[in-house]
């Protein structure tokens, strides 16, 4: 069960100084970006810089100024080149 379990799986890894997408859900992505059509936005926007690690899998991002989200996002909503 494990194996199949870990077929799954994928381990994210990323450094300080990486440039990152970041993938938001809709109508979040208002105060980066404003769109015409919010069901037709692209999912991922960027790059970002990575500014610090935050515990195990969780990542400060260097964000827009005037952004009303939290710069600090889960490991599965970030996307390397």
């Amino acid at each position: 069960m494990k194996s199949a379990y870990d077929k799954g799986r994928m381990e994210w890894e990323f450094e300080v100084g990486d440039w990152l997408y970041l993938r938001l859900q809709p109508y979040r992505q208002t105060s980066l970006v404003l769109r015409r059509s919010q069901k037709l936005s692209p999912h991922f926007y960027g790059p970002y810089w990575v500014l610090e690690r935050i515990g195990v899998i969780a990542y400060g991002l260097d964000l827009p100024l005037g952004t009303k989200i939290h710069p600090v996002f889960h490991a599965s909503f970030l996307r390397s080149n």
